[in-house]
């Protein structure tokens, strides 16, 4: 399979070979999802609260300056494997080392181990970008005109991976209880499903039209780049992006405390290692299990299903409307905040698949519709750009919930923010974003 823009910018590739291109997505997710099921609540048991939230700061940040850095150097990289594998390929490799390094925690004097997992959380973020941005970008290199079915089906890639995560969780319990199995099973999915690509997928080298120095400078120069030039279509679904994310990462930043902690109320001092919990403890490891587990698997089964039929109704109602309108289910934020309650809250959060499903899954093939297809369409400078606004979501959200969980709402109050940023993302939506498209 062979990376020709020309030839591909009608037709895309075959659905074999769009299964083929998409897998990583998988491994990436799961590396994403682990974050919240294993590292944050790990986090937990040893900082407080606050000092969790301001540790999962540096997410964001590593993603804000990497995703449009690698985006830009991936779009002129000239080497003869093409422009996304070597990334790809460097990615994956860093990403395995830190989970080994992560393998070895229980190792580390007691004194070290909680600035050990500090350090690796951090190098784990930059690791995981490095690959999640080649293996978005060279979807978009071969789908063609089936860009919304390409990303569906990349998007169900990333659901997938969720869903093992959330399923080992049901079977085993949290997985900050048997980490060293949790992270071997990362490690052979990501190896499994990258490999394939690197050794199948043949991409035509680029020949750099301006010097290598320049290229050099604008990749650094990347984030800035990505806003100057941002159209302003694009600036609409990205301002958007950055409030849906900021939404969402108020509840799932904060689901598994909100559970634990707040609907349980739990204890999760020293809830990783009792050897006989007591009942606050033991609620605060339930209401993780159940966060992370099957309320998680719900919202990802859903997704699955709303995935299937997003061509269809882009095709049918076009993109403007199925845009707006799936972003109403993660508005109900608002009213988990005032109703506390187990199953209205499963409720709402699988509802919220739908607005978190479509606006990944429609990220670039909206962009590809402003810009165009080829080599120089700046591609990995505007997906980086809107990877950075995801961050920056996610970045306001751990800005604020070390102040926020500190009030007497603790982690509901971050809930509820989400909430009504959701709200403005959709009157922005309803009355900025005037796209017409109904390609799938």
């Amino acid at each position: 399979m062979v990376a020709n823009y020309h030839a591909l910018e009608h037709q895309g590739c075959s659905l074999p070979h769009l299964l083929l291109l998409c897998a990583p997505r998988m491994a990436i997710q799961m590396a994403w999802a682990a974050q919240w099921a294993a590292f944050g609540p790990t986090l937990e048991t040893r900082l407080a609260s606050w000092a969790v939230q301001l540790v999962q700061i540096t997410g964001p940040i590593t993603g804000l300056l990497v995703c449009p850095t690698i985006g830009v150097f991936s779009d002129h990289c000239t080497s003869r494997f093409g422009r996304r594998r070597p990334f790809l390929v460097v990615g994956t490799l860093a990403t395995v080392v830190v989970w080994v390094l992560m393998m070895c925690t229980s190792y580390i004097s007691d004194s070290w181990r909680t600035g050990y997992m500090v350090t690796l959380y951090v190098l784990s973020g930059a690791a995981v970008n490095t690959a999640q941005v080649p293996a978005s970008l060279i979807i978009a290199d071969f789908a063609g005109d089936r860009q919304v079915t390409a990303y569906s089906i990349a998007q169900a890639y990333s659901i997938v991976g969720s869903l093992v995560v959330s399923g080992y969780i049901s079977v085993f319990g949290p997985a900050h209880e048997s980490f060293m199995r949790f992270m071997a099973m990362l490690i052979v999915i990501l190896i499994v499903t990258v490999l394939p690509v690197v050794f199948c997928v043949k991409e035509t080298p680029f020949v750099p039209e301006t010097p290598l120095q320049s290229d050099v400078k604008n990749g650094f120069l990347a984030v800035y780049h990505g806003i100057k030039f941002l159209p302003r279509l694009l600036t609409v679904y990205c301002i958007g992006f950055v409030l849906l994310e900021f939404g969402f990462a108020g509840y799932n930043g904060n689901k598994n405390q909100y559970f634990g902690l707040v609907l349980n109320d739990g204890n999760a001092t020293g809830a990783d290692k009792c050897p006989k919990c007591d009942a606050p403890q033991q609620r605060y490891s339930d209401g993780v299990s159940l966060a992370s587990g099957l309320v998680d698997t719900l919202h990802l089964a859903f997704g699955l299903l709303y995935l299937f039929v997003l061509p269809t109704i882009v095709r049918k109602f076009g993109a403007r409307r199925v845009i707006v309108f799936s972003i109403v289910p993660q508005t109900l934020l608002v009213l988990i905040f005032f109703v506390r309650s187990k199953i209205l809250t499963a409720v709402v959060v699988t509802g919220m698949s739908v607005t978190q499903n479509m606006v990944f899954s429609m990220q670039i093939p909206v962009i590809l519709h402003v810009v165009g297809y080829g080599e120089l369409n700046g591609l990995g400078m505007f997906a980086g750009a809107f990877n950075s606004a995801n961050c920056l979501g996610q970045l306001l959200t751990f800005a604020l919930s070390p102040i926020l969980v500190t009030t007497s709402l603790t982690h509901a109050l971050p809930i509820l923010v989400g909430g009504v940023v959701t709200i403005l993302a959709f009157l922005v939506a309803f009355f900025k974003f005037d796209i017409r498209m109904t390609t799938v």
